[in-house]
């Protein structure tokens, strides 16, 4: 698979894509429910535009899950 410089994005381009902010990003990792990154550097996570669109096209519910006990 041959990819474009202009399809690989850090947290930067990723927040501004989605509008959500870099701290919310972050977050979303954190619970897993968030693209994984295609590739970690020393300054940040890399991820690709198509990873990135997918994620933003596929319907989540909002709101926190109700904790089972």
């Amino acid at each position: 698979m041959q990819v474009e410089l202009d399809d690989i994005m850090g947290l930067s381009e990723v927040s501004e894509m989605t509008g959500k902010s870099k701290a919310n990003i972050k977050e979303y990792q954190k619970r897993g429910q968030f693209p994984e990154p295609v590739k970690e550097l020393a300054s940040g996570p890399l991820w690709l535009r198509d990873q990135i669109q997918e994620w933003m096209d596929t319907p989540r519910q909002r709101g926190r899950k109700k904790k089972v006990d």
